[in-house]
């Protein structure tokens, strides 16, 4: 069963990418989905928690037992912004955290 406690900060972290986006902030929308995301792994797989929620992502793409989507998208919330500051490719880093909450934590609005 899910803490209450993770949800709560799960969502909490959800909302707080969606108000830096629409502010604009686009650096910090990436780190608070990265948390959402981070949180959930941890607390879908039953783990403990790692250092960060970025060695918890960098682990999960890396993990053949999951999805490759699972995998690309923890792969995205890993990529280093290139020299002007914006992400390579097409990545969205609240699209890629959502995938990965649903997929860890079904239960939780995404």
């Amino acid at each position: 069963m899910l803490n209450p406690a993770a949800e709560v900060t799960i969502a909490r972290e959800l909302a707080l990418a969606e108000q830096a986006r629409q502010a604009g902030n686009e650096g910090r929308a990436r780190v608070c989905a990265r948390r959402a995301a981070g949180w959930a792994v941890a607390a879908g797989a039953g783990a403990a928690a790692l250092p960060s929620a970025f060695v918890q992502l960098q682990r999960l793409a890396k993990d053949t037992a999951q999805p490759a989507h699972i995998r690309s998208a923890a792969a995205h919330l890993t990529l280093r912004i290139t020299a002007d500051h914006q992400l390579p490719g097409n990545a969205d880093p609240l699209r890629e955290a959502r995938c990965i909450i649903r997929h860890f934590l079904p239960q939780v609005p995404a």
